[in-house]
């Protein structure tokens, strides 16, 4: 099998587990959302239990779900891909003048199927029932492991307390729980050994292995009734440096195992190896000469340049691996911030920077000289947009050009929180202070034109922690106390202080023009 067909053998069940860490994942975000909200900590405390005993539920019934299912896959695999693999070996015997034994009578085959298939039941299940979370310590830094129900518990309790008593607002808090969840991601976790992996990953790795045992197990059986000790090992570009000097070559089943590490974690067919073997009878051509092996290592391990870092074909691949376990883990952040109903600002900035690590992403492929492997970018089950819409690319452009602006306000002492284009606030109700502008400040401005300051402000102001919104534009300024609906000041552009002056220079020196 190539590359690419092992890596697609495994998609299904790597979907189906990836699927259940979204849905759980985003229980935790529905419920905080729900509970966040209420309107005191007693009903946290009176539902509690109840949720609680309802979310285990829930998590069952997912659980179950996603075995059926990867049942149903696994039949699909030991039927379909080992008919298919069995009978590629039928030139051999055409070849030797000999007669293949049918699949379906071939018991020991048959037997080690059914055995693997048990197996990996019996896998599937342990590794539903340790699934968790690994979580930093931020007392000493260290990783700790987190039983699901536990961390659901802990998790779900303190944002409750956190938002109820004020310490941090919702948004905070969500973002905080979706950062967490994310960057650990649902694992299996072996109490006994400590060691922890993605669910999805161990999953994909389980169905593998099992499926490769069965494929060794043909491989055996073929060479044995041909009576041929030769095998070619198959060769793929961007191989691990120990793998690299075996590999597009002919060994025998000995050198298999004694040179190629078939049979150990780190060798042949062991975890991550997409190396396969093939049988190579007497008067077998090679697919690869040692010249043409030579060649082509020499082009892989010659370093190529990027942002100043030199990697080889090895080395880019891994980091190509990195970013797109990056993007899985962003996509998550997008829904479950969506799912959360976060602030919008911070949805906008999210499904920006997944923007940005597609865009590194295929600049580095490029350069690699690597195809994009954007399918396992997608293979975690989500569905919906992750990128900006035209609509939220404007407000990301605005969203810069007001951090720009806010930056030359504040080196000129300006306080306040600029926004371009700003939101118009409805004053026909509000009160209009007529003795402190006209009277006090003598700037001899109506109430109508105020109103209109305000309808042709291109810019804003935001004070004190939005009790005031101060809006200027190219004919004059009006400032509005949101707390007591009020027109508290207004003035005309005669009338612009210094300060005015220097909001109105920066605001058009980013593209904001006058009326």
């Amino acid at each position: 099998m190539t590359q690419g067909e092992i890596e697609k053998l495994t998609v299904k069940v790597s979907n189906i587990f990836s699927e259940l860490e979204v849905r759980i994942m985003t229980d935790i975000v529905r419920r905080i959302k729900e509970n966040g909200f209420a309107s005191a900590s007693v009903d946290w405390q009176i539902s509690r239990l109840q949720q609680l005993g309802m979310a285990e539920e829930d998590i069952r019934g997912w659980i179950q779900s996603a075995l059926q299912a990867t049942d149903a896959e696994m039949d699909r695999i030991f039927s379909d891909e080992v008919y298919k693999q069995y009978y590629e070996q039928e030139h051999f015997f055409k070849l030797a003048r000999m007669q293949q034994i049918p699949l379906e009578e071939n018991f020991v085959l048959q037997q080690l199927i059914k055995a693997t298939k048990k197996q990996l039941q019996g896998e599937y299940k342990n590794l539903t029932s340790s699934m968790g979370f690994a979580i930093r310590n931020p007392a000493t830094g260290k990783i700790q492991s987190s039983p699901l129900m536990d961390y659901y518990r802990s998790t779900m309790d303190q944002a409750v307390i956190d938002i109820k008593s004020g310490a941090f607002d919702y948004n905070t808090v969500l973002k905080r729980t979706v950062n967490q969840m994310t960057a650990s991601g649902l694992r299996y976790i072996e109490y006994d050994s400590g060691h922890r992996d993605r669910i999805d990953v161990a999953a994909r790795r389980a169905i593998l292995t099992g499926f490769r045992q069965v494929q060794s197990q043909i491989m055996e059986q073929v060479a044995e009734q041909l009576g041929t000790d030769t095998f070619e090992v198959s060769y793929h570009v961007g191989a691990r440096p120990t793998h690299q000097p075996w590999q597009g070559k002919v060994w025998t089943r000995q050198e298999l195992v004694s040179v190629c590490g078939l049979g150990e974690v780190t060798g042949l067919k062991g975890i991550n190896c997409y190396h396969d073997y093939k049988l190579f009878p007497p008067g077998s051509v090679r697919t690869y000469t040692d010249e043409q092996l030579r060649k082509m290592l020499d082009a892989e391990n010659t370093p190529k340049e990027y942002n100043g870092k030199q990697c080889t074909t090895y080395e880019a691949l891994q980091q190509q691996r990195k970013m797109e376990r990056g993007m899985r883990a962003q996509r998550q952040k997008i829904k479950l911030l969506q799912e959360g109903g976060a602030d919008e600002q911070k949805i906008i900035l999210a499904k920006a920077k997944y923007q940005g690590q597609i865009q590194t992403y295929k600049d580095f492929s490029e350069k690699m000289k690597l195809p994009e492997q954007k399918a396992r970018i997608m293979q975690d089950g989500l569905k919906g947009k992750f990128m900006p819409t035209k609509a939220e690319q404007k407000v990301l452009e605005e969203s810069a050009i007001n951090d720009k602006i806010k930056a030359e306000l504040s080196e000129a002492k300006i306080k306040g929180i600029p926004k371009i284009n700003p939101d118009k606030i409805d004053v026909s109700k509000f009160t209009f202070d007529n003795s402190h502008i006209n009277e006090v400040r003598e700037h001899g401005v109506t109430r109508a034109e105020a109103e209109q300051f305000i309808k042709e402000s291109d810019i804003s102001l935001t004070r004190w922690n939005g009790r005031f919104i101060n809006y200027y534009g190219p004919n004059g300024a009006a400032y509005v106390d949101t707390e007591n609906n009020n027109i508290r000041t207004a003035f005309k552009k005669e009338q612009f202080d210094a300060p005015t002056l220097k909001i109105r220079e920066v605001a058009e020196k980013y593209g904001i023009k006058k009326d």
